[in-house]
């Protein structure tokens, strides 16, 4: 693979078998394992080292969103509106979802982080289990490792602002993360019919799975989403009754 090969992702043959191969079980586990020791290492850390974590972290993936674009403007072909568009917008949910966690290090606000970190693991984790965009070619080219590394990392990221205490989920802020969700699709509504008519950005159109149900495929997802996001809430309170009832005892 020559060097133009690896920013343009030419010549790069797709894998016909990867899903839950060695390739892709060794990301699984160091993504894993990544996370548990964080989570272990900066638990009893002090804020301050928190602070320099998520620095890091972030500017993992800030780095990685700004080189991809300088690579996508470098390899341009067509310079028109749209094309200069889709390379600088956020349009697929992990990338709207990055931005959100790149945001919510300068933000510091626990409410928004609810609809940071459920939406962010939910898309992550889509990818962890499905890397359609990654690990599938032959070769490891800089889209690859964009797509493979943010996610990756962002999975991190959203997981030790849980343990971390970067989140509040309480009953009372869960229409604030309902309400996130609901911007965003509504983003992503705006892209689909306005700026970019007949598209399928976030899957608004087709079903990804092919469910092939005898109803809109949109409301099946919503209310798997609602119940989603209602889980984060319930776990956090149930947890934090049995930690003060333990308190309680002392």
């Amino acid at each position: 693979m020559s060097i133009i090969d690896f920013f343009t992702d030419k010549n790069n043959p797709k894998l016909e078998s990867y899903l839950y191969g060695t390739r892709h079980i060794i990301m699984l586990v160091c993504v894993a394992v990544a996370a548990v020791l964080l989570s272990v290492i900066f638990r009893k850390k002090s804020e301050k080292a928190k602070k320099v974590l998520f620095k890091v972290l972030v500017g993992i993936l800030l780095f990685f969103e700004i080189s991809s674009r300088i690579v996508n403007f470098a390899i341009l072909e067509n310079w028109t509106l749209a094309e200069v568009a889709k390379i600088l917008l956020p349009m697929h949910i992990c990338s709207v979802m990055v931005w959100m966690l790149i945001i919510s290090s300068f933000v510091k606000n626990k409410t928004f982080n609810n609809f940071v970190v459920t939406g962010g693991i939910l898309a992550t984790i889509a990818f962890l289990l499905y890397p359609a965009v990654g690990i599938n070619k032959m070769y490891m080219s800089f889209t690859c490792l964009y797509s493979t590394i943010s996610h990756c990392v962002g999975f991190i990221t959203a997981i030790l602002m849980i343990v971390l205490g970067r989140t509040n989920f309480n009953f009372k802020k869960i229409g604030y993360c309902y309400l996130s969700f609901v911007l965003m699709f509504v983003w992503g509504g705006v892209i689909n019919w306005v700026i970019f008519p007949g598209s399928d950005y976030m899957y608004m159109r087709n079903d990804p799975l092919e469910l092939n149900l005898g109803f809109p495929y949109q409301i099946l997802y919503g209310i798997i989403l609602i119940f989603y996001v209602l889980l984060y809430f319930t776990i956090a309170t149930i947890h934090k009754k049995i930690k003060k009832s333990k308190h309680d005892k002392r």
